[in-house]
């Protein structure tokens, strides 16, 4: 195995990361000691507050597929990724906070699978915690991960993935929810005060915005950039999974009531957009440093920012910044094992194998759970070339399976049956993996975006179907199944408010 120091740190960096490090076990150690109950170990006993829920929000919700993701995007593209890729999401969390919390908090749930059991029934749950766990599978963290340690320390990308993400793994596996929270907390404050004093030490140190203006195309000044315009779409349609996303509902049951909740959402964007501004400035100043000779000339995207900030940064600072990052990827990875771990046992194992489970067991088989969850995240982590094709797949599946029934269970008054629910997820779900699987089999790589098309020709004229077009199909194909489930189907009643699952 190859060791290679990055040039531009020092000894003091290093001492800074493990220390960080050291710390996040010490939390998980130290919440695991208190963690009595399955309610406390997955949904923290539903007694979060603002403060935390904040801190918890931003930092899952802004790890690797945000810090890699929008700045890759940004490198290649210009401000489309603030514009086409990042603003949209804003909209959704402001639906989020007024339409969608409060009525999520009238019932007992503990985790997104358990709407749709509530509403359709097992079938319909179980085939949610399927799409949920391929969504939960930590691959966009275990990938940064690897990607800071080739950065730093020269070594293959699996490799520092397996070692930074088992540090990850360790802590949520002592403490459960509250040790993700509190380890939350600190990576927040970390990964958001880092990149507000790097991005002005970038600009200092390289150039301003004449010199960003100077070195780039007029294209990367245009919102919608150079990328194909339904390419574009889709990229704002992965804000869609957000009203679906296991690990925002597992914080709102988590939270001491709908409220504090609402109020972490509305600070919440204020500091998204911030930093979704940051990152993409930081993404355009290094492929401008590229091009004037600053950065070697094959940089590759996903690492762009990194490798300007460690050039531009002194000793000691850059150490806290890459502490910050590894704090953006822990974030994200800690809270989707927990979520995927749950899918597979409180989702599909209680329900299909053994409705009375204990909480020990629960408790239990969950950290199981979360085990295998870490280990399929590793491997899909390194299938993907670009972060954005694997945020896109997984985001795909999520909101093709569950976006539809979900939205039909809260706020759809007329008739419902279990079919409907059940058929929904289950074409939603084989509609998207039998795209990617027919677009990859029949379809061209295309190397400029590192994905895979198939052209169609229709009447003499030339259709081109990315990979990422998926859920333009998926999900319309969802509603069609709910549809004829509702005709098909024998109609259920709805839930009064204040319960649970669906026994």
């Amino acid at each position: 195995m190859d060791f290679v120091v990055n040039a531009h740190m020092s000894w003091i960096d290093f001492v800074v990361i493990v220390a960080y490090l050291l710390f996040m076990l010490f939390i998980g150690w130290y919440v695991s000691k208190r963690t009595t109950s399955f309610e406390e170990f997955f949904i923290a006993g539903r007694t979060m507050t603002t403060p935390v829920l904040i801190c918890t929000l931003v930092s899952t919700y802004y790890g690797i597929d945000v810090l890699f993701g929008t700045s890759e995007l940004a490198y290649n593209e210009g401000i489309v990724a603030w514009f086409g890729y990042s603003r949209p999401t804003y909209l959704f969390f402001i639906i989020a906070a007024f339409g969608l919390a409060g009525r999520l908090r009238k019932h007992n749930y503990r985790s997104m699978p358990d709407v749709l059991e509530h509403f359709y029934g097992k079938p319909a749950g179980v085939t949610a915690a399927l799409a949920s766990f391929v969504y939960s599978l930590p691959s966009l963290g275990l990938f940064g991960m690897g990607k800071v340690a080739q950065v730093i320390l020269g070594i293959d990308p699996w490799i520092g993935g397996a070692i930074f993400g088992g540090v990850v793994l360790v802590y949520t596996l002592w403490g459960g929810l509250w040790a993700v929270a509190l380890t939350d907390t600190v990576q927040f404050v970390l990964m958001c005060v880092t990149l507000a004093i790097a991005m002005p030490m970038i600009m200092s140190h390289v150039g301003g915005f004449d010199f960003v203006a100077e070195k780039l195309p007029a294209s990367y000044f245009q919102p919608m950039g150079g990328v194909p315009v339904w390419l574009v779409v889709v990229y704002a349609m992965t804000g869609l999974s957000i009203l679906v996303e296991p690990a925002f509902y597992q914080r709102i049951f988590a939270a001491r009531s709908f409220k504090e909740v609402r109020n972490a959402l509305l600070i919440g964007i204020l500091i998204w957009s911030a930093y979704d501004w940051c990152v993409t400035a930081g993404g355009m100043l290094a492929r401008a440093s590229v091009d004037a000779g600053i950065l070697a000339a094959g940089t590759h995207p996903n690492e762009a920012l990194l490798r300007i900030v460690i050039y531009a940064l002194p000793a000691g600072l850059t150490g806290i910044f890459l502490a910050g990052v590894l704090a953006a990827e822990m974030s994200t990875i800690d809270s989707y094992c927990l979520v995927a771990g749950g899918n597979i046992v409180y989702d599909i194992y209680r329900p299909v194998f053994k409705p009375d489970a204990s909480d020990a067991t629960l408790s239990r088989l969950t950290k199981w759970g979360i085990l295998l969850s870490w280990a399929l995240g590793f491997v899909l982590a390194f299938y993907f070339e670009r972060l954005l094709a694997l945020w896109v797949f997984m985001s795909t599946i999520l909101t093709s399976t569950v976006f539809v029934p979900i939205m039909a269970g809260l706020f759809w008054k007329g008739r419902k049956t279990k079919l409907a629910g059940f058929l929904s997820c289950a074409t939603g779900l084989a509609s998207a993996v039998a795209y990617y699987i027919l677009v990859h089999q029949l379809g061209i790589r295309n190397e400029e975006y590192a994905t895979f098309i198939l052209n169609l020709t229709l009447g003499g004229r030339t259709i081109e179907l990315w990979q990422e077009y998926a859920i333009f199909f998926s999900l319309p194909l969802s509603l069609a199944g709910f549809l004829a489930g509702n005709l098909l189907g024998r109609e259920v009643q709805p839930p009064p408010a204040g319960s649970g699952a669906a026994p």
